[in-house]
């Protein structure tokens, strides 16, 4: 099927556009209990006594790497059966993980309720990804997904704007006993507060009709699809696979330790900082709808590889911002500085499941992307966090030092990305040319 003929049908209708709100509201809950414990790393450590390594454990590796894991077979799952219902259960599972993590009163039971948040949340991405491919045309895929991906800002202001409210909420009911728990410290009144919402929303995914499955190619149908596409892509799918690890590490690394950042150098508490960090990622939401149009308009226009070419000069931009943020010497110069970081480095995922929607037959997308989950979350989120930390602890052995760890290691990750997503434009547009031909 043509690129014409598909937007001839009646795709990104009023329906579509609800859908997209709903999973959007569900990726804002799973980044707000995904988050809150990134601002609880204080009380955290003087209550449990834990280090920062620890807390590198319970922020990232242990949810990145059972979010990963648990991507796979859900992926796998998504191209199969009822991607409602999977998104439905997902929900449900990482609202309840993130209760548990309030009853928890050691440092092991708080890692393995983390890790059934990572798990559950392990639900939404490939499944909702796949649903936004099928219910829009191809040449203006961009935009939804963007505006679905704002979603993981809008998730970290409401988690750094909402978290410091409830921090201070929590803190000044500090003791107050509750049924199965007993006197409860302010985290744990914290992580349950923003883990209830979860069992309202997850009903919401019945609100909308799952669009149909876009057809399969002939070349491509059968068993051996996932494999054949792989075979025929590998050399895009590889330097997209570390251009987006790489830029995952800047993301997570800044996102579960800037609010420290802002505590030990700048000396703020979350009720301070929580509503400017909001701020700061609210902007940087509004910024991927314009960047989703710019690329839905460059693709229309003709140039077959915009998604990844206008990405690599967004990037480009970005080194000489990185030094002056985390060098800044007041806190309102890092803000400005952090939010146009973030605005380049951390909605990598706009411009890969754009790729995949405009390449990828429907019955292996949600493998794919689920695949693309695997890669830079392990890496990302399991390890960028840990890098920082061992940087702080074991190179600089000062906490103090953490503005060096977190420049380190998101110049080095932007680098890299710019560097694969380059050397991947040779390989673009003859597989967009390919997919227009069997199409």
């Amino acid at each position: 099927m043509s690129v014409a003929a598909e937007d001839a049908s009646p795709r990104g209708g009023a329906g579509a556009w609800w859908m997209v709100a709903v999973l959007f509201a569900m990726y804002v809950f799973s980044w707000l209990d995904r988050l809150i414990v990134s601002m609880l790393v204080t009380p955290l450590k003087a209550d449990l006594g834990l280090s920062d390594v620890q807390i590198s454990m319970i922020t990232s590796t242990s949810f990145a790497f059972f979010y990963a894991l648990f991507g796979l077979p859900l992926g796998w799952a998504a191209d199969r059966l009822s991607r409602r219902w999977l998104i439905f259960g997902g929900v449900l599972t990482w609202a309840a993980a993130t209760i548990a993590c309030g009853y928890a009163r050691s440092f092991e039971a708080l890692l393995i309720a983390r890790i059934f948040v990572g798990a559950g949340e392990a639900a939404l991405l490939p499944a909702a990804y796949s649903l936004i491919a099928d219910a829009f045309p191809r040449d203006r895929l961009a935009l939804p997904t963007s505006v679905f991906q704002m979603a993981g800002k809008v998730g970290s202001a409401t988690a750094f704007g909402f978290g410091g409210l409830a921090i201070a909420f929590a803190t000044a009911r500090s003791g107050i006993s509750l049924p199965l728990h007993g006197p409860a410290q302010p985290w744990q009144l914290v992580m349950m507060m923003v883990g209830l919402p979860g069992f309202l929303l997850a009903f919401l995914v019945f609100t909308f009709r799952e669009p149909a499955r876009r057809g399969v190619a002939p070349v491509q149908a059968g068993s051996g699809a996932f494999a054949g596409f792989l075979r025929e892509n590998k050399r895009l799918i590889l330097l997209m696979l570390v251009g987006t690890s790489a830029l995952s590490i800047c993301g997570y690394s800044m996102t579960n330790w800037v609010p420290a950042l802002i505590e030990r150098r700048y000396g703020l508490t979350p009720a301070s900082y929580g509503l400017l960090l909001s701020v700061t990622n609210l902007v940087a939401a509004g910024s991927l709808v314009v960047s989703g149009s710019v690329v839905d308009r460059l693709y229309r226009g003709g140039m077959d590889d915009a998604h990844l070419r206008f990405y690599s000069w967004l990037i480009a931009g970005v080194f000489p911002i990185i030094l002056l943020t985390f060098f800044a010497p007041s806190v309102w110069l890092f803000l400005v500085g952090y939010g146009i970081i973030q605005f380049i480095t951390v909605p990598f995922m706009v411009y890969v499941s754009a790729i995949v929607g405009l390449l990828a037959p429907s019955d292996i997308r949600a493998r794919l992307l689920a695949m693309f989950l695997f890669v830079f979350t392990l890496l990302g989120l399991g390890a960028g966090p840990a890098i920082v930390a061992l940087l702080t602890d074991k190179v600089f052995a000062n906490e103090a030092q953490l503005d060096r760890s977190l420049a380190i290691v998101v110049t080095a990750g932007a680098m890299t990305a710019f560097v694969a997503f380059r050397l991947a434009l040779r390989h673009l547009a003859p597989a967009v040319a390919r997919m227009r031909a069997i199409r």
